[in-house]
């Protein structure tokens, strides 16, 4: 069976045939660790665990095998390609989302620096006015500590941020490297979490 096609190792596999699966994965195996490589600076950034990324690689690489269908335009080993990049893709914006979700998590009060006010946040007409002055003045309070513990370039960095930028779409407005501004968010979020209030 090893040196059939792949387009016959294919109709084997639809008769789920292990030994057509093997062959065909030992063949184009190599193709997963071409695409982990290729974003292998990205996961380190993001603080992706590569085995995690493997394991979702080698599940979209079956599912490439068992949907493939010969006779289309593209190859087995382009479509495995497109199939295995389009996961890892797809784990790697779950990760961004996550990371600017809990970043924003973090950041959020200090909105009324820029667009949207804090008060259509925190105060609320079900809340009493008491409690509305002091959340004002907290709000306040921590506008203020933000314009003095950031830095310049820091803050241009965290306006951009809460305005729902990622760290990549932040390094290309800055002409700056994604790593430079992924240490300034690290530096941001580091300072704004030391913010006591009063």
């Amino acid at each position: 069976m090893k040196d059939y096609p792949d387009n016959e190792l294919t109709y084997y596999l639809k008769d789920n045939s292990e030994e057509a699966r093997d062959i065909l994965y030992a063949k184009y195996k190599y193709i997963i660790d071409v695409i982990l490589s290729k974003y292998k600076r990205v996961f380190l950034a993001l603080n992706i665990e590569l085995e995690e990324v493997r394991q979702e690689a080698n599940l979209a690489f079956s599912n490439a095998l068992y949907s493939y269908e010969p006779g289309k335009s593209a190859t087995l080993s382009t479509f495995i390609s497109l199939v295995v990049e389009r996961k890892v893709r797809t784990v790697i914006k779950k990760y961004e989302t996550n990371k600017n979700k809990a970043l924003n998590d973090t950041i959020s009060l200090d909105n009324t620096l820029f667009d949207n006010p804090m008060e259509s946040i925190i105060g609320n007409d079900k809340y009493e006015p008491l409690k509305q002055l002091e959340a004002k003045d907290t709000i306040k309070y921590i506008n203020n500590e933000v314009k003095n513990i950031l830095s310049p370039k820091e803050l241009e960095v965290y306006k951009l941020m809460i305005k729902g930028n990622d760290y990549v779409e932040i390094a290309k407005i800055l002409n700056k490297t994604p790593k430079q501004i992924d240490n300034a968010i690290q530096r941001i979020r580091n300072k704004i979490k030391k913010i006591k209030e009063y």
